[in-house]
C-alpha cells in the first residue's frame, strides 16, 4: 500500500484546530470571558476557512501553488490580524493585547 500526503485541506485544518486551542487557553488565562474567546476564535475560523478553501482549489488547478500559499500558521497569523481590525468584535483591552502580542511574536518569529 503506497502512502498519499495529507490532502492540502486536512494540513490547514488540523493546524486550524492546535492554534485555535492555544490561543483559547491563552485568552482564558487571561481573563477573557468565555463568550468573547469562542466569539474571537469563530471569527478567526470563518476567516482562516474562507481562505483555506482558496488555497484547495488554487492547488487542486496546480500543486506548485503550496509554493506561493500562506502557510497554515501564517494563515492563522493573518486571520488573528483581521479579526483584530474588525470593529464589530468589540474585543476586550486584554483579549486585544493578546492578540497583539500573539501576532507580533510571531511575526517576529516568521
Amino acid at each position: 500500500m503506497s502512502h498519499r500526503p495529507k490532502p492540502v485541506r486536512d494540513h490547514y485544518t488540523e493546524s486550524l484546530a492546535v492554534n485555535s486551542e492555544n490561543l483559547g487557553k491563552q485568552l482564558s488565562a487571561e481573563s477573557v470571558p468565555r463568550e468573547q474567546v469562542q466569539k474571537i476564535l469563530d471569527s478567526i475560523s470563518r476567516l482562516y476557512l474562507a481562505e483555506t478553501e482558496k488555497i484547495v482549489h488554487e492547488c487542486e488547478k496546480d500543486m506548485m501553488a503550496l509554493e506561493r500559499v500562506p502557510s497554515p500558521l501564517r494563515l492563522f497569523i493573518d486571520s488573528i490580524a483581521q479579526v483584530m481590525t474588525m470593529k464589530s468584535n468589540a474585543i476586550s483591552p486584554a483579549a486585544f493585547t493578546l492578540l497583539k502580542r500573539y501576532a507580533s511574536a510571531w511575526e517576529d518569529w516568521m
